[in-house]
């Protein structure tokens, strides 16, 4: 792929041309509704599995899969910006893991057309690895602790290379929780955290959160920004954390989910220990166990200064309690005589 920031200037005001993975997924649907929701949505062209059943005027959509399956054309000629959403995160396969997000990223940036401007890449904060992050900025160091981690930094990698060669630009996006009405991980877990034995310090927890449509936004806003930062010849490849300003206390989560039936558990197991006992343990049980445990015992903050500078305060103001209260009936209601 070679670079065409000499062509920007000429289509700086028309409607950017996406080309879209992971289209049929929880942030690449929330992305697609908010292009329906402009007067003139942009053309997108979509790798997907297999056509939804209700398909969108405004996206054609072509067949194909990572890393094997990429049809020749994907990114179309004229494509502007390559948003990337897809990737595997559920397999423990290492190589299954790299063989998707690393060289599944490396084969779309291969077969990118010349009028590539931009690509931005749905990552993660996991690369900044385990621990307790506060306030954490882009300039941190990344130590992924796990395979997934450790491949979404390698597709970063992948992306940031291509775009430096090519004089594009790359946003390498990094939320670290995505709730929204399809949340199946985030509240569903917090909800299950306040039932368990552990002591936590609930107050002195906090989470940078982005709801799902809120995302959506930040990916089209950002991919503007591309066809902008073409335009003037000043392309950027960063990393930028994405999430509201304010993080959102673990403990107002836990008086904002629906509380459980029946009296509250007792508190008698503190956190760290129960961490560090799935640290040593055998098997991979213990290790995802341990994963979870870092995720929703310990502060996981993000400084999002870096985002409000390219897109403004507009939607990294709002209030994450306001936005979790939004979906907080993630459990059956108890029935009442």
């Amino acid at each position: 792929m070679t670079g065409a920031l000499g062509t920007g200037a000429r289509g700086a005001d028309r409607l950017p041309r996406i080309a879209l993975t992971g289209a049929t997924g929880y942030v690449g649907g929330a992305f697609l509704r908010h292009l329906s929701g402009m007067s003139s949505p942009w053309p997108v062209t979509a790798l997907v599995r297999r056509p939804p059943r209700r398909p969108l005027p405004f996206v054609t959509y072509v067949q194909g899969e990572l890393p094997g399956r990429l049809p020749v054309g994907f990114p179309p000629p004229g494509t502007d910006v390559l948003v990337h959403l897809a990737g595997e995160n559920r397999s423990r396969d290492r190589e299954v893991l790299h063989a998707v997000n690393v060289a599944g990223t490396r084969a779309l940036l291969g077969a990118a057309p010349d009028s590539l401007k931009g690509v931005l890449l749905g990552s993660s904060m996991s690369v900044y690895g385990r621990g307790a992050q506060i306030r954490v900025d882009e300039t941190a160091p990344v130590r992924p602790s796990t395979a997934l981690g450790r491949a979404r930094l390698g597709a970063e990698r992948a992306v940031a290379e291509s775009m430096r060669r090519g004089g594009g630009t790359a946003y390498l996006l990094r939320p670290r929780f995505i709730t929204g009405r399809d949340d199946l991980a985030f509240l569903p877990g917090i909800s299950r955290l306040r039932k368990l034995p552990l002591r936590v310090r609930a107050d002195r927890t906090h989470f940078s959160v982005i709801d799902v449509e809120d995302y959506g936004s930040v990916i089209a806003q950002l991919a503007r920004r591309v066809m902008e930062r073409a335009a003037r010849g000043t392309p950027v490849r960063t990393a930028v954390n994405v999430g509201y300003r304010r993080p959102v206390a673990l403990q107002d989560l836990f008086d904002l989910l629906a509380p459980p039936p029946g009296p509250a558990p007792l508190r008698w197991l503190p956190a760290a220990p129960a961490r560090a006992l799935c640290s040593v343990l055998p098997g991979h049980g213990a290790s995802r166990l341990g994963e979870r445990l870092d995720l929703v015992t310990l502060s996981h903050w993000a400084d999002v200064g870096l985002l409000e500078s390219e897109i403004g305060t507009a939607l990294t103001a709002k209030s994450p309690e306001t936005v979790v209260r939004s979906y907080r009936a993630y459990e059956p209601e108890q029935e009442t005589s």
